[in-house]
Formats: C-alpha cells, sequence, structure tokens
C-alpha cells in the first residue's frame, strides 16, 4: 500500500502537480500572516483582509505566468495575457490607467521588486518568478497595506521563500504536449550546524512558451539561510535570475459585434505577431543596439537580510535590507494600424517596442523598534528606498500582410519590411530616462486588546520622495546607417535619434494612515472593519508632461491618492471557513502618459464591491475552495470632462475563481474554474468584450512515496476571451487590436522527492 503524503513543494509554474492539496487546507487557516500586517497574526484576527495560500493550492489553478497566479486571490484582477512579465494588475477596482501595479507592492520576502510598479515597460512582475523555493503566497487588501509597505495602497501580494524547517527537496521536469517548452525545477533544504536552516532552489527552462515563435530560455537560483535563537531571529535571501520570456501584446482581428470578433490573421489561441528578427536601434551617444528575437529579458541579482533582536521581554529591534542589481529589454511588435491595402489585402502597421531597462537597481531598508506592554504593542521606525529609473525607447516600424503567413512586405521608404523611425506614432519614442528616487518613510504603528475578544490597531506613515535626473522626449531624426551595412539606405535617412535632455528635480510628500478593528465572536467567528488613506508614486516616466522647466510639478501631480473603508465578517470550523468583506474605495490620479493612445490620462474614480471566499472539505476526499469579487466602479472625474459617470475600462463587475477536487490513497485530481464579466474596452463605454469562463484540470498519481506524475490543462475547453483592447468603439467588420487569452495548453511532470 502507498503511503499518502502532502507534496513539500511545487514543481514548477507550469505543472500542476498537486498532492493533498486539500489537506494543506487546514494548514492555511493556521498559516501566520506576515504581509502587510503591523504584527504576525492570524486571518481570523487580522483587521484587513488577508489571504494565503500554500504552493500546493497555486497549483490548482494550472498557471502558465506568475500573474496567473494572482487570479486565486481575492479582490485581486491580473490580467494575465501578457506572458511571464508586463502584466496589468488592479485591485478592488482601482484602475489600470497605464499599465502595471500602480497601488499593489508586489514582493519578494517582504522587498519590493521595484519602488513604483507602474513604469513604462518595466514593471513590479517583470522580474518575479514562481518556482519550488517559494512555500507560500500571502495578500492583503486595504487597511495596513497603506502604511506598511511603499506604493501600496491597494494592497500587497508577497511570495515567501522557504527557509529549510522541513528536510528534504525534490527535482522534477515539466514538458509541454501540445506547446514547445521543457523546464527543470529542483530544490532541497535542511539543518545545518547548530540551528541554521537552509533551503536552495531553482529552475531552468527552454522552448518558445505557450504561443507561437516565443523564446523562453533562462533559469533561477534561489537560496535562504535562517535561525532562530533564544533572542530572536536571522534569514538571509539571495536570488540571481537570468530569464527571457515572451511578451505578448494586442494583435489583429475583426469585430463581429456584440462583443465577439474573429481573427485576422493570427490565431487567437497560440498565434502571435512576432517578428523572429533582429531588431536595430540607436541608443545613448547614437550607439547601435541590436536585439535578436521578441522577448523580455530579464536580469537581477539580489541579497536580503531580515533579522529581529529581543533586548528583553517588552523591547526589540528588527533591521531589513535588501540591495539589488536589475536590468532587462522589452521587445515586442505592436499593431499601429490595421488595414486593407487594395488588392493585396488585409495587413498591419507595426511599431516595435524595443526599450532598454539599463539600470533599474534598487536598494530597501527598514530600521524599526518594537515595545510590547501586554495589552498594547507599538512600533516606531523608519523605512528608506532608493530606485534608478534609466530607460532608453528606440520603435521602428514593420509590415505584415495578414494572409495567413504573415508575410513581412515594404511600404513608403521601408526596405526588407523595416523603417527605422515610427511615423505611426509620429516619431514620438526615442526616448532617454535617467531618473534617482530616493524615499524616506518614518512611521508610526499601535496595536491593542480590549478584553478577550476586541483587538485593533491604528498606524500612520509619512512617505517622502526626492525624483531627480534627466529625460529626453524630443527625438532627433538624423541620417545614420542603424543596420551598419556601411550604406545609409532609403529606410535610414531620417532616423529619430535621442534628443536634448530636461532635468527633473521634484520632491513629493504625502500621509499615510490606517485605523482597524477586530471583535471575535466565539472561537471561531469575527467581525472586522478598517479605513485607511494612502497614494502612489507615480513612475517619473509617465508624469514628464507634467514638469514644467524649473523641474516644479504642476498641481502636486507626482502621486495619486487612495481612501479606503471595509467591514466583514469570518468564519473558520473545522472543515469549513467563510469570510465576507465589503469594500469601499476613492482614487484621485495623477496625470500620466499612455504611450499605446499618446494620450495623458488624469481621472478620479469610486468603487465599492463584496469580496467572498471559502473552503469546505465535505469529507471521504471531496472538498471544494472558492472566491469571488463583486464591483461597482465608476469614473467621477477626467481632467478633459469626457466620459464622465462611465465605468472604467476593463473593470469586470464580477470575477470568480471555484476549485472542486478529490483526494484518493495515491492519487488526486481537481477542477480549477476562473471566469469573468463582459468589460468595456476603452472609458468611452462602446466597444465590449463578452464574458468567459476557462476550466483548468489536474491529475496527481504518486507511484510510490517518491515519484509522481502530473498531467495538467490549461482552458481546457479552448474557450476564447480577451484583457486588453486598444479601440474603444468598432462597427461590425472593422479592424480592432485586442489581446487574448492563451488557449487549451497541456503539460506532464515527472517528479522526485527525497
Amino acid at each position: 500500500m502507498i503511503k499518502r503524503k502532502i507534496l513539500p513543494a511545487m514543481i514548477s509554474l507550469y505543472s500542476l502537480s498537486l498532492a493533498g492539496g486539500a489537506v494543506a487546507q487546514e494548514g492555511v487557516l493556521e498559516e501566520v500572516i506576515v504581509t502587510g500586517v503591523l504584527k504576525a497574526t492570524s486571518k481570523l484576527e487580522s483587521t484587513a483582509s488577508v489571504t494565503a495560500l500554500t504552493a500546493e493550492e497555486v497549483l490548482e489553478a494550472a498557471p502558465r505566468s506568475t500573474a496567473e497566479v494572482f487570479r486565486a486571490l481575492p479582490g485581486i484582477h491580473a490580467e494575465s495575457s501578457s506572458g511571464d512579465a508586463n502584466a496589468n494588475i488592479k485591485v478592488r477596482g482601482m484602475p489600470i490607467s497605464s499599465g502595471g501595479s500602480r497601488y499593489v507592492s508586489i514582493q519578494e520576502d517582504g522587498f519590493p521588486m521595484l519602488l513604483v510598479g507602474d513604469a513604462s515597460f518595466a514593471t513590479a512582475d517583470s522580474w518575479l518568478r514562481m518556482d519550488t523555493t517559494v512555500g507560500s503566497v500571502q495578500s492583503i487588501r486595504g487597511g495596513t497595506a497603506a502604511t506598511t509597505a511603499w506604493n501600496a495602497p491597494g494592497g500587497v501580494i508577497n511570495f515567501i521563500s522557504k527557509t529549510g524547517e522541513q528536510e528534504g527537496g525534490s527535482i522534477g521536469v515539466t514538458s509541454g504536449l501540445d506547446y514547445d517548452s521543457v523546464r527543470l525545477d529542483a530544490n532541497y533544504g535542511g539543518t545545518l550546524a547548530g540551528d541554521w536552516t537552509y533551503h536552495v532552489g531553482g529552475f531552468y527552462r527552454d522552448g518558445e512558451g505557450v504561443r507561437e515563435e516565443g523564446i523562453e530560455e533562462g533559469y533561477q537560483i534561489k537560496a535562504t539561510v535562517a535561525r532562530d535563537f533564544d533572542r530572536g531571529s536571522v534569514k538571509v535571501h539571495f536570488k540571481h535570475l537570468d530569464d527571457e520570456v515572451p511578451t505578448y501584446l494586442p494583435i489583429p482581428a475583426i469585430a463581429k459585434g456584440s462583443g465577439s470578433f474573429r481573427e485576422a490573421g493570427v490565431d487567437f489561441s497560440d498565434g502571435t505577431l512576432f517578428l523572429d528578427t533582429v531588431d536595430c536601434a540607436p541608443r545613448q551617444g547614437n550607439k547601435i543596439d541590436c536585439v535578436g528575437g521578441d522577448s523580455f529579458q530579464a536580469e537581477m541579482t539580489s541579497i536580503a537580510f531580515d533579522g529581529t533582536f529581543d533586548f528583553n521581554e517588552t523591547f526589540s529591534a528588527n533591521i531589513k535590507y535588501r540591495t539589488a542589481a536589475i536590468e532587462g529589454n522589452f521587445a515586442s511588435p505592436f499593431p499601429a494600424a490595421v488595414y486593407d491595402d487594395g488588392e493585396a489585402g488585409p495587413s498591419v502597421e507595426i511599431v516595435y517596442f524595443n526599450t532598454k531597462s539599463n539600470d533599474e537597481d534598487n536598494d530597501f531598508s527598514d530600521i524599526n523598534l518594537s515595545a510590547d506592554f501586554d495589552s498594547i504593542q507599538a512600533r516606531i521606525g523608519v523605512a528608506f528606498a532608493s530606485q534608478n529609473l534609466a530607460t532608453t525607447w528606440n520603435f521602428n516600424q514593420y509590415y505584415r500582410r495578414l494572409d495567413g503567413n504573415l508575410t513581412t512586405f515594404d511600404q513608403g521608404d521601408s526596405v526588407d519590411g523595416v523603417l527605422y523611425s515610427n511615423p505611426a506614432f509620429g516619431n514620438c519614442c526615442s526616448r532617454e530616462y535617467d531618473f534617482e528616487i530616493d524615499g524616506t518613510a518614518p512611521y508610526i504603528a499601535v496595536t491593542g486588546q480590549i478584553g478577550n475578544n476586541l483587538s485593533w490597531d491604528a498606524s500612520y506613515r509619512d512617505n517622502r520622495y526626492d525624483v531627480d535626473g534627466t529625460f529626453a522626449e524630443s527625438p532627433v531624426v538624423t541620417p545614420l546607417d542603424v543596420n551598419r551595412d556601411g550604406v545609409i539606405g532609403q529606410n535610414e535617412q531620417e532616423v529619430p535619434t535621442i534628443g536634448d535632455s530636461r532635468n527633473a528635480d521634484y520632491d513629493i510628500d504625502y500621509d499615510a494612515w490606517s485605523v482597524g478593528v477586530n471583535y471575535a465572536i466565539g472561537e471561531n467567528m469575527a467581525v472586522f472593519g478598517n479605513i485607511s488613506e494612502g497614494g502612489s508614486l507615480s513612475s517619473p516616466d509617465r508624469v514628464t508632461g507634467s514638469i514644467q522647466e524649473d523641474g516644479d510639478m504642476f498641481n502636486d501631480s507626482g502621486f495619486s491618492e487612495v481612501e479606503q473603508a471595509e467591514i466583514g465578517f469570518k468564519y473558520e470550523g473545522d472543515n469549513a471557513s467563510f469570510y465576507v468583506t465589503y469594500f469601499t474605495a476613492e482614487t484621485t490620479e495623477a496625470r500620466e502618459f499612455e504611450v499605446t493612445t499618446q494620450n495623458f490620462i488624469e481621472n478620479t474614480y469610486d468603487a465599492s464591491g463584496i469580496e467572498v471566499e471559502g473552503s469546505y472539505d465535505m469529507g471521504n476526499g471531496f472538498g471544494i475552495r472558492a472566491n469571488a469579487t463583486f464591483t461597482d466602479s465608476e469614473i467621477k472625474k477626467t481632467g478633459d470632462g469626457v466620459n464622465e459617470g462611465n465605468k472604467p475600462r476593463r473593470q469586470a463587475d464580477y470575477l470568480f475563481n471555484i476549485t472542486p477536487y478529490y483526494i484518493a490513497e495515491n492519487w488526486d485530481a481537481g477542477v480549477s474554474i476562473f471566469g469573468t464579466d463582459e468589460v468595456y474596452v476603452q472609458d468611452n463605454n462602446d466597444l465590449k468584450f463578452d464574458g468567459y469562463i476557462t476550466t483548468s484540470v489536474f491529475f496527481n498519481y504518486m507511484f510510490n512515496d517518491n515519484i509522481s506524475l502530473a498531467l495538467n490543462v490549461n482552458n481546457l475547453f479552448d474557450e476564447e476571451g480577451f484583457t486588453e483592447g486598444e479601440e474603444g468603439s468598432a462597427a461590425p467588420g472593422d479592424y480592432v487590436r485586442i489581446r487574448p487569452i492563451n488557449g487549451r495548453t497541456t503539460s506532464l511532470t515527472l517528479k522526485y522527492d527525497f
């Protein structure tokens, strides 16, 4: 008889090697929440909405990207169709105005990936990968997120590494059965000398990914050493990432009416506009830089320290510090226009986004003192941040027929299908940014207990930023031998190059605060509520249009402000749990530039809604987990007065995720069902995307205590769905540019536990 055991680790992001998903449910109820809270707490005792997922539970959604992991978190809306980088992430109706995750801090072991989450072509998730070194994913929405993290008024998502308390490890190989991908995951942890523990692991992968013509090649290595001692604890984390992944942008399509579309030369399920070419462009000082392949190249090396020291039973100190060297390159084709080219037929004009993240290096530190006076605990501290943001943009233009083969052709002065400029965007985007953001945030937090049932917390944080640097946004057009063939061809006569720089030097200072209470009704139930106010610093490359010559900002427009409130009910029983939260949020945004529309956006939004999360262990191996978010949101005010009263673009009235499962003695299986309501493509509330439901399945079979085989299928029924579009209006038969979700993909994983 095979002894059933819980797999201690996730095989890979691309496998669904679930073992003991239902059994892991019990661990979630007991898990200590450390993300975005004033002190370590449980889910039942927290004054805010928190969620903790084990690695095994993450697998149940059969995620094909890091952003798809976020779909299992209530309140989080992740547009996960972009691949393993450059996802758009929003929370509780707070908008995706210009891309990225402006109101959510994406973290690893409590340290932000980046200080700002909405930098153009360099979003925070682009340097984050899920692998077997991750022990859990925690999230907080609202409440103390505003006062415990940088630029996180909406919430925090934190990937927490294993530290080796449980000795053992695994090695697994995952292969795509209907797509080109092979991935090796390995990890191991245990005890070192004395009280020290360690965990080390990572992945290596090779292939093209879930869509055709992509590049998916790279690796990650992570290591953690930790120790608990009589008067404190220490952890040291190391990470090195060198990974190249496809970045999927919108593709051409034809509107059919009523929120549906048909293909226009590119398959919705697995097609791309990828050029598979070498794109050359001038960089700093007209130095020519060539990028091969359509992908996001991410490199990151970091080391972090987290230490807590108890002076006595009352006073303690905590010191956190991480330094990271980060760079990357975003290269992917964007359809600037789709049109009928006479007898040649449907064609697409492509602006090729080729942007270099020269320097995203950052340092984060936090020093605080805590005091525990039995019924009251207090903390006072200061957080420091330093973030470089140095990027270079260069966009060339290409032309392709939508003939099924995506044949490249010449138009105007192009040669071999390429024009070394981007007239479709008015040659706007040969740009260079070189900023440094320094942040200082003193804060104070107090928590307490009144009687045996009522707990409360209050916190305040003063966010101070100094931004200085240079930016060049007015290109100089000049003849230039871009392809370095010794001849300045007809497509090289008017090449946009980096123009003169302007200086930026401004300060942003705003307050954040939060007050919350939790009242326990017996041992299994509680009600809670909180109100909070915070903000988010805008990435400097998005607000340069508001910088005056003297460096001052128009209307203090360097940050967005968020006011929130929530009230909820929690129940945790032996076999079931249930959480429901009502929330409201008002968001006042800075004036920011969106490259794909060439417009500035400056809106105010209102949102309210309900989050529901629960689980039920039915016994005899059967169980179910689910979450849903219902949101009613409105554009209250715009910079130009247009679209006021409308629903924000791509804001669904509801999202849900339902996972029923069954566990037998030596196998388990389940289904993950994700659904979303219809959405308006743009703020003018005309063109819609239909709602859709995707179904993913997993099956895991254990041959013995060590060897298992896992099959998982993402989007089993090959459902069509769309997450992003450029046109706000379209009549039936019109061309549009939209980003589809991935079609059905199937993978198989062979794993050995030891």
